[in-house]
């Protein structure tokens, strides 16, 4: 497993990390969500989005670049 930050070498569909230091007030509510997806009526979590509908892309990109400036500072 690669150090937190790190990519893996081949992708893996179902990991992904929660980029927010342990105790911020984010991680909170991220696991609420989390936790939604078990306990709600479907149709959300794992296979439930488009990966490629263009706001999550925009987002996503928005995103990498945010952490790229974090890591370089």
């Amino acid at each position: 497993m690669p150090p937190p930050g790190c990519d893996f070498e081949t992708p893996k569909e179902s990991h992904f990390e929660i980029a927010y230091k342990r105790g911020h007030s984010k991680v909170k509510g991220a696991a609420r969500k989390i936790e939604g997806w078990n306990t709600g009526p479907g149709n959300e979590g794992a296979g439930a989005t488009d990966a490629f509908d263009p706001g999550r892309q925009s987002r996503a990109t928005s995103f990498a670049h945010r952490s790229a400036a974090t890591r370089a500072a």
